[in-house]
């Protein structure tokens, strides 16, 4: 069995990930970026009109490979020592000072990471989800163009 949406929704959510390598900031942009990318290669190999389904589909599950990927390098980043020392002296710099004692931090760096890993998956998957929308209605729009003229 091949599936025509296999290959666009791969690209799309590795184009998430090496995107957020470059920039990690752009988190929101990139996803919405490989959302639309998914969808209008998925439009180009099926030369069908997407429906709404089938791009919200395409934008979850392209935000699911992107953010797992995205995942997988922060733990491997995070595996080394010298990151998990520079990250606890980040924390241990912008700890808010209403909150006292500083709880010790190699012991909540396990929930920093969850919760991190958590919240890029939500991310990325809300805004590819958009991004795959963006493109279903510009791509069936330019379709339409074409049909009438």
């Amino acid at each position: 069995m091949k599936d025509p949406y296999l290959k666009p929704v791969i690209f799309g959510g590795l184009f998430i990930a090496l995107l957020t390598i470059v920039f990690a900031l752009g988190l929101f942009l990139w996803a919405i970026v490989g959302g639309y990318v998914a969808v209008r290669i998925a439009t180009k190999t099926t030369k069908e009109i997407m429906t709404f389904t089938d791009s919200v589909l395409i934008g979850l599950f392209t935000g699911i490979v992107g953010s797992v990927c995205i995942d997988l390098l922060m733990v491997i980043s995070f595996s080394s020592v010298d990151n998990q020392k520079s990250l606890i002296r980040v924390l241990e710099k912008n700890w808010p000072k209403d909150v006292q004692p500083i709880p010790n931090l190699n012991e909540i760096l396990p929930t920093v990471f969850i919760t991190s890993s958590v919240l890029v998956i939500f991310i990325g998957i809300f805004f590819s989800v958009i991004g795959a929308c963006i493109a279903m209605f510009i791509t069936n729009k330019k379709n339409k163009k074409n049909v009438s003229v």
